[in-house]
Parts: structure tokens; C-alpha cells; sequence
């Protein structure tokens, strides 16, 4: 889960970045391109970028969710472990 959650992580990031550079594109284009077609595409890029950044959200949170569940896991490991562990010094004959 851990690996996942790294993933995960890297997307995130890797997206965000390339979420960077539409933009600086589209303020480069933006200085130039006017007009009802630029308008018009401008608007779709804005939708576009909302929906992107939607997933970009949903990354990071299931990244979160498995570095908790993660946590949590291993933590529970470790319960077991030193559980086993006290019941292992108490048997007689192990």
C-alpha cells in the first residue's frame, strides 16, 4: 500500500506540474489570440483545468487515505508482533 500511495504521490505531482505549464501556454497564447474563437477556447480550457485538477484532488486524496490505512496497518502489525511476543515469554517450553 505503501508503493501505491507513492504512485499516487508522483502523479499528483507529476500532473500538477503539467497543469503548470497548460497554463503559462495559455497566458502565453492569451496575449495574442483574441476574438470570440479565443473566447470560446479559453472557456473550454477552463473547464478542462477544473476537471484536471478534480483528479489531480482525487490522487492526493486516496494517497492519503492509503498512507493512513498504510499506518494504521502497520501499526496493527506491530500490536500483533509485540503481543506474540509476550504470549510467546509466558508459554512454558518456548
Amino acid at each position: 500500500m505503501q508503493q501505491a500511495a507513492q504512485i499516487f504521490g508522483d502523479r499528483a505531482t507529476e500532473f500538477t506540474q503539467d497543469l503548470g505549464r497548460v497554463n503559462s501556454m495559455m497566458a502565453s497564447l492569451q496575449t495574442s489570440w483574441t476574438g470570440q474563437a479565443s473566447t470560446n477556447f479559453n472557456s473550454a480550457m477552463d473547464n478542462w483545468e477544473k476537471s484536471f485538477q478534480v483528479i489531480i484532488n482525487k490522487l492526493i486524496n486516496m494517497m492519503d487515505v492509503m498512507g493512513v490505512n498504510t499506518k494504521d496497518y502497520v501499526a496493527a502489525e506491530d500490536h500483533a508482533a509485540d503481543s506474540a511476543k509476550s504470549f510467546a515469554s509466558t508459554l512454558p517450553g518456548v
